[in-house]
Parts: C-alpha cells; structure tokens; sequence
C-alpha cells in the first residue's frame, strides 16, 4: 500500500495572484497578507484589530470535520482574545448552535452559511490561523491551501493532516477532545503574541510544495518502483 497526498492547482491557490484578495503578496512580503486580514475583519463586519489572530474555517459543518468537539468548545474559545470566520454548511444542528452564538458574540464570530469562493480566498489570505479539527481526513485540501496563504493551520492528527502539518508549520492535537483543541488553540493564541516566532512559521508555511508538479514526481517514482527500476 502506498499513499500519495492531493496536488493544489497553484494557478487558483496563489496569493500573488488572487484576485479575490485585498492585496496581493509572496514569501517575500508577508507582511502585506494584513491588509488582506483588515479587509476580512471589514468584509465581515468584525472589529479590524491586528493584534488579535482570526481563526478562519471553510468546512463542511459536520462531525466528521470536528464540529463536535468545537461545538463543545465554542463558549469558552470565544472567551479568548480572537475573532473567527466560519464558510460553509452542513447539518442543521450546527447551523442553529453557531447562530444562537453569533447573536452572543457579534463581535467575535462571523458566520456564512452559503457556498461562496471569493470569501473562501479572503478567508485563507486574511486569517491568521486556518482551523481544522477534523475527526479523519484521507488527505484534505484546507490546510494545503492555508499553508500556501501563509496561514497557520490548527489540525487534529490523522490521515494527510498527519502527513502535511507538523511542529513546524502548524499546530496538532493528538487527542480528538473538546479540552485538548481547547489548550491547542490557546497555545496558538499565545505564540501569535510572539511576532518573531509567528513570522517564522508563516516563512515554513509558505515554503511547503504541495503542487500538482511534486504529487506527479511521486506518482512516477512509484511507477518506476512498480517496474524495478529504484
């Protein structure tokens, strides 16, 4: 058995030239991708404050995608210093829970109950943080995009989140419990505050290759082994 991960179309995915974007930046300068979070903070009508991350979400609002562990959660994640951006649909109970808690919390949760692809690309170049508790995922797209945006993803360890986010571009959690995504976004929060450190995961995030090109050289190096020439 051999297992080879999802390819992005870096066409699409590119925030040097997203045109749904606020502004467009490289590895080279990060530093305008807040811009790109200001116009997210307007766009969804949250206060534009740089100094608090935004947790962004482009899920489906199921239980498979860890929707329940984060509804669990929600009252005291939304305690902390952070706002959070959430795209997408899925079962009505999830619908009516982050509804009841946006009317709570207006200034810290945004909701967008649609399908929508420019918001999607505002979401993964204007959030700091891309939340992606799923309970398994055989390879996912969410955080292979957010790494690509600069954008730190915040995953449960299993299948291709395993594979593609470690210490050093993200953050994981190995127990799939409300308390342990909890003390992994506090842990997030809290390095978000050390500029230095969060500039340079941004820099691993964005150096991750995860293009159709490098997905082909491993279906070709399998080939090649399938014949016996490696």
């Amino acid at each position: 058995m051999f297992g080879i991960l999802n390819g992005l179309d870096y066409s699409i995915w590119n925030p040097e030239t997203d045109k749904f974007i606020a502004r467009n930046y490289s590895a080279k300068t990060l530093k305008d991708k807040s811009e790109c979070k200001t116009d997210l903070q307007k766009s969804c009508k949250l206060p534009a404050k740089i100094d608090i991350p935004v947790l962004g979400i482009v899920s489906r609002l199921a239980e498979q995608k860890g929707f329940d562990i984060l509804a669990q959660g929600l009252k005291e994640i939304c305690k902390m210093p952070l706002q959070l951006v959430i795209l997408g649909t899925g079962d009505l109970k999830y619908h009516l829970l982050l509804e009841a808690m946006v009317k709570s919390h207006p200034k810290v949760i945004y909701l967008a109950l649609k399908f929508d692809d420019a918001l999607a690309h505002k979401i993964y170049a204007g959030s700091d943080i891309f939340l992606m508790p799923s309970k398994y995922e055989p390879c996912g797209l969410g955080q292979l995009i957010s790494l690509r945006y600069g954008t730190i993803p915040l995953v449960f360890k299993t299948g291709g989140l395993a594979d593609t986010v470690n210490k050093d571009n993200g953050f994981i959690f190995d127990k799939y419990t409300k308390d342990e995504l909890i003390k992994t976004i506090k842990k997030a929060v809290s390095t978000f505050g050390k500029k230095t450190t969060w500039q340079a995961l941004m820099q691993k995030a964005v150096s991750c290759d995860f293009s159709w090109p490098e997905s082909a050289r491993a279906y070709i190096r399998l080939y090649e082994k399938a014949q016996g020439k490696k």
